[in-house]
């Protein structure tokens, strides 16, 4: 069995940050991660331009970021291990479809997947290119075509007014104001998006692919043509992998922390947006500032430096 001083679960932003700052100290660290490194940055929006990342005031496409972030691992001596984890137990041992590994510490930074709506045709045509997506990674996809995005915080807004570019878009929100912030509502309000508040999907049809959805308002519903559905409403927590562990989360299935980054399991910490907190941020720079806090306090209770 391999054994390491530290194992990151999951290549996100957070996993990488706290495998940097852990190699940093000198520790021997693994990430294991079954799908891209670099987490949804890479996988779910390469293309995206992300502005609220101190550092870079032009913002930075999401792909650049991520091969940053992944390059300086490498730099460091991080082991990068394509494995889907399987299981974590209380021992500090993971086993992946490969094998079994033990830690000295671990730390869960599997992040969060896009939230289903659970309507009508939207597991009919989720897979495939048959209309309905949870992100817009290639805006080319959608060129020429009628776009509904649903949601109504940053994500649904930055894909609604990037679609424009290309599609005729309309933005539908259940409620009467935008959480999202202020630049980009206003950027909304200054493209072509039609919006449609106060307005919910109850079902998406078509014979083989998308062609139309169907909408509420004020109590009546009707229907609109549509190419393509975006279903930006949100994220859940990605905490299969640690069912059985017994951490204790909150009512979203959230990892709860101290500010240390520890778990209720000695040994075990998280980063990222995993973890649960009161006004947590779902932020870039939140996520990279709880791996590099978790990575320090790891230090500090294995090695116990004289200025602890």
């Amino acid at each position: 069995m391999q054994s390491y001083d530290v194992i990151v679960v999951g290549g996100g932003p957070a996993g990488l940050s706290a495998g940097i700052f852990c190699a940093e100290r000198g520790m021997r660290v693994a990430i294991f991660e079954s799908g891209s490194f670099g987490g949804a940055l890479a996988a779910i929006y390469p293309n995206k331009l992300v502005l609220n990342y101190p550092g870079f005031p032009s913002g930075i496409k999401a792909k650049e970021l991520a091969e940053l972030l992944v390059k300086q691992a490498h730099d460091y001596g991080v082991e990068m291990r394509r494995e889907r984890v399987l299981e974590i137990t209380r021992e500090l041992k993971v086993r992946t479809e490969e094998g079994e590994y033990s830690a000295k510490a671990i730390v869960i930074a599997t992040g969060t997947r896009p939230r289903e709506l659970g309507i009508p045709g939207e597991a009919e045509f989720n897979y495939g290119d048959l209309g309905v997506y949870y992100s817009v990674a290639n805006i080319e996809k959608f060129a020429g075509k009628r776009v509904l995005v649903v949601g109504g915080g940053d994500s649904a807004v930055e894909a609604a007014v990037e679609l424009s570019q290309v599609a005729r878009v309309t933005l539908v929100h259940r409620r009467s104001e935008f959480r999202a912030i202020a630049r980009n509502v206003e950027r909304l309000r200054q493209s072509s998006v039609e919006v449609l508040l106060n307005t919910e999907l109850e079902e998406i049809g078509g014979d083989g692919k998308v062609e139309w959805v169907r909408l509420r308002s004020d109590g009546e519903s009707f229907t609109i043509n549509a190419d393509a559905v975006v279903l930006a409403v949100g994220h859940v927590p990605n905490t299969e992998i640690f069912a059985r562990l017994g951490l204790d989360c909150d009512s979203d299935g959230r990892i709860k922390t101290d500010a240390t980054k520890r778990t209720s399991i000695t040994g075990i910490y998280a980063a990222g947006d995993i973890v649960s907190g009161v006004g947590h941020l779902e932020l870039l720079v939140v996520a990279v500032a709880q791996g590099a806090v978790a990575a320090h306090n790891i230090y500090m209770e294995l090695y116990e430096p004289y200025w602890a």
